[in-house]
């Protein structure tokens, strides 16, 4: 009797522990919640080979989820992607739009030359952001992003360069076609992007 009461106790427990496990599961708008709350630094892995051709340990990425309204699951943000040897020489910045449906996050950036990215199986925190991305290549991109407070937004977004005399002011031309003479000027991929130094030159690949 005291065996099948210890079994039992056993099993009870053990169903307990299922149902509060899942019950601490996030939802979609928990994690949206979470999204929003500040800007995401880090490293992609074997992001910017398969996006830029891009190889080494130097390249880092901020993305930042925009608010879209109380308990919202979708919006805007942006993303720059740069060397943190020379941030404001080797860069690229592009905006998406993204959505968490059913705990898959989307970006869906708006030149096509960033292919959208999907992240399934990851772990979220306030403070790390962290898992595995397909970006379409057959390869798991690693990630792991910390929650910061970034404040280089606006260089990257109008597009300003730094060299150790001044700032430039990048010009958005009408054409796709976009010629440069210097590989420090950034360039504006149809007004949907801009990029500077080898993310530039990548680019125009």
């Amino acid at each position: 009797m005291k065996k099948i009461y210890t079994y039992m106790t056993m099993v009870l427990m053990l169903s307990m522990a299922t149902v509060t496990f899942t019950s601490c599961e996030m939802d979609d708008q928990d994690e949206a919640r979470i999204l929003i709350a500040g800007d995401w630094q880090g490293t992609l892995g074997a992001y910017y080979y398969d996006r830029w051709g891009l190889s080494g340990n130097t390249y880092e990425t901020v993305i930042h989820f925009c608010e879209n309204g109380y308990g919202a699951t979708s919006g805007r943000g942006y993303e720059v992607d740069y060397d943190n040897r020379s941030p404001f020489y080797d860069y690229a910045y592009c905006e998406f739009s993204w959505s968490v449906v059913n705990g898959v996050i989307t970006l869906i950036y708006d030149d096509s030359m960033w292919t959208p990215v999907y992240i399934s199986d990851y772990s979220l925190s306030s403070s790390y952001f962290s898992g595995y991305m397909n970006d379409g290549t057959r390869r798991d991109i690693r990630f792991r992003l910390e929650n910061v407070r970034f404040g280089y937004w606006d260089t990257y977004r109008d597009g300003y360069y730094y060299d150790d005399y001044y700032y430039s002011r990048a010009t958005r031309a009408e054409s796709d076609s976009i010629e440069v003479s210097t590989d420090n000027i950034p360039v504006v991929n149809n007004g949907k992007s801009i990029a500077s130094g080898a993310f530039a030159k990548a680019m125009q690949k």
